[in-house]
Formats: C-alpha cells, structure tokens, sequence
C-alpha cells in the first residue's frame, strides 16, 4: 500500500494533466531558443502546415484568376509578370540550398510557391481559351442586325452579335456531326425559312453562317443546338477565331473545337452538295444574347473553383512535407523536431492518466 501511494500517476487524479507531461521546465534541459519561444505543442506544427499550404494554395488562386479575366487584355504582360516571379522564387531556394548545402523547408516552400505561380498562369490561361474566348468580343467588335442569311459572311467579320432577319432559322434537316473524344460537333447551315419569303428561293447552296453546338444533334431533332428550336430566336454570338499566341496554345491549353466544327461543315458540304466559303462564321443561334453570354462566365467560375478543389491535396501534401523537412533539420529555427517529441510525450502522459 504504501508503494502505491508513492505512484505520481495515482496521486494525480485531481490534477490537470498538463502538470504531468514533460512540457514543464524542469522535464527537460532549457536552452536560450526555448526561452525566446515559450512552450512548445503540436499547435506550433499544425500553424506550420497550415501557412505552407495557404501559401501556394493562395498564388495559385490569384495567379489564375488574373489569367483568366486579364489574358484577353494584354497576355504577354501577365506571362512576364509570372515569369519573373516564377525566377525569383526559384532563385531564392537555390541560394538557400547553396547556402546551408542541404534541403529545407525554406527551400521546399519557395520552389512550391514558384511551381504554384506557374500552375496558375496555366489554368487561367486555358480557363480563358475554352471557356471566355468568346466572352470578351462582346464589348470589344460590332453589332449587326437585320442580317441576311445569304449576306457575304466577309462583310461581317469584325463582329461578336448578329441579329438575323424574321424567319431565320438553322436548317436542321441538313445538319452534319462530327464524333471526336466523346463529344458530338454539330453544325447546321443558317437559312430563311421555307415558305417564308413568297416568290423566291430561300434554300440557298452557298451557306455563309452556320449554327454550332455540342452533343445537340441527331434523333428526330435533327439540330436541336441552343435556342434553334425556339420561335423568336435569331440572334447569334459569334464564334471567335483565335489568332496570333493563341493558335499556338490551341489544342495544348484548349480544345480544338473549330477545327472540329469544320469538319462537320466539310461533311456537311458533301453529304447535301452544299458550298461554304473560306471566310464562314460560326455562331450559337440563340434567343436571348445577354443570358446565352452569360453562360460563358458562369461556367468558368464553375470550372475554376472544381480546378481548386482538383489542387488542393497538392498543396496540402506539399504543406506536410515543408513540416517533415523541417522536423528532420537540427538547426531549423521552428523547431519542429522538438515539438513533434513534446506532443508525443503529451500525449502517453494522456494515455496513461486514462488507463
């Protein structure tokens, strides 16, 4: 009996377990570090994950949503703000790496926030070419309206909106589509409607505009691609041709869509002995102009925020490994190591208590 009186764990029961862990002063040698910090806990480590995974999560972020809402404006601007920023980063780890000639946490974070910079410059740069390419021309080309069918599609080039006469409509009984990677490219050619104009031949053979959509064609439908099928739509947003920088990031950062939709005008062309010329247009036949616009901007901030959810665990898992680095470094000034050893003791001092 009188041994089990002697037990410090037996008689502590009425004392706060942090009394019994080895956090104290006297459970441990003291060195000047420790009393700069205080005591140390497992908060300390979770602190450090949390900053080096908010850290590249946030440049990716901001980096990507200036890419996509900027790129339009002036893209080679953006590239070379993220270049030098990408440099700097990757500069300072090296010069850390050089410095202490071992790898630490410093040198995983700035090589992460540098990897983070580049990322995002990519997303929102794709982000803008698949899906607010066509987005921005609304302000920035013209407008037509009343607009013929058989009118030359040349005389309309530098447009983002035509508003067709009454009584056009995509002709759905001559649709073509063309199959590639699972999506469905449909195109139909944009005509008067039969019987609608007396006295004159409304089905013309040289199509100058033709209607677009994905995965709208076939069945008993025919073309059936947006508002085609509502009575009073005749408007259509203007499909736009990328040109300069974007053509060579077209197929790489973005999908290859109008070479798709010109094969399905090719297919088109010879199954109803049909004529295009080099300078057609494509458009999305629609009803309502500012509400079809608007789905372009909707759907790219729902695309951005699943491609944030999609990079998070990188960022997470690189969060931890900056903490494992730094755990395994002697002279890291956090002191990780030395955390990771106090919150195992706390916690089968805990155990014990319990048990």
């Amino acid at each position: 009996m009188q041994n089990l009186e002697k037990d410090p764990l037996l008689n502590a029961r009425d004392k706060p377990w942090k009394a019994m862990t080895p956090r104290g002063v006297s459970a441990r040698p003291v060195d000047e570090k420790d009393n700069e910090r205080g005591h140390r806990n497992c908060w300390n480590i979770v602190f450090g994950w949390v900053k080096h995974t908010f850290i590249p999560a946030f440049l990716f972020m901001a980096v990507s949503i200036l890419f996509m809402v900027g790129y339009h404006q002036n893209p080679r601007l953006l590239l070379g703000l993220a270049a030098f920023l990408a440099v700097a980063l990757c500069s300072d780890a090296l010069y850390i790496y050089g410095t202490r000639s071992k790898c630490t946490k410093e040198v995983v974070a700035f090589t992460v926030c540098a990897f983070a910079v580049c990322a995002g410059g990519v997303v929102g740069t794709s982000l803008h070419l698949t899906q607010l390419h066509d987005y921005w021309p609304y302000y920035q080309k013209r407008h037509y309206t009343n607009v013929a069918p058989d009118e030359l599609a040349a005389a309309h080039a530098d447009a983002s909106v035509l508003v067709f006469m009454e009584g056009t409509k995509p002709d759905a009984t001559r649709y073509a589509g063309y199959y590639r990677y699972g999506n469905v490219y449909c195109v139909a050619p944009i005509a008067v409607e039969p019987g609608y104009i007396e006295g004159e031949d409304t089905i013309s053979s040289n199509v100058q505009y033709w209607a677009v959509g994905k995965n709208c064609c076939g069945g008993h439908k025919g073309f059936s691609c947006d508002d085609s099928h509502k009575s009073g739509a005749r408007s259509g947003l203007v499909m736009t041709k990328k040109t300069e920088d974007d053509t060579l990031l077209q197929g790489i950062l973005s999908g290859d869509e109008e070479t798709y939709y010109e094969k399905a005008v090719h297919m088109s062309l010879t199954k109803f002995d049909l004529t295009s010329p080099s300078e057609r247009m494509y458009v999305r036949f629609v009803k309502d102009i500012d509400a079809a616009r608007m789905t372009y901007w909707w759907t790219a901030w729902l695309s951005w925020w699943k491609l944030q959810v999609f990079w998070l665990p990188l960022w997470t898992f690189a969060g931890a490994v900056a903490v494992v680095v730094g755990a395994g470094d002697p002279e890291d000034d956090s002191r990780y190591s030395a955390h990771i050893v106090d919150f195992k003791q706390s916690v089968l001092y805990k155990l014990n208590h319990y048990i």
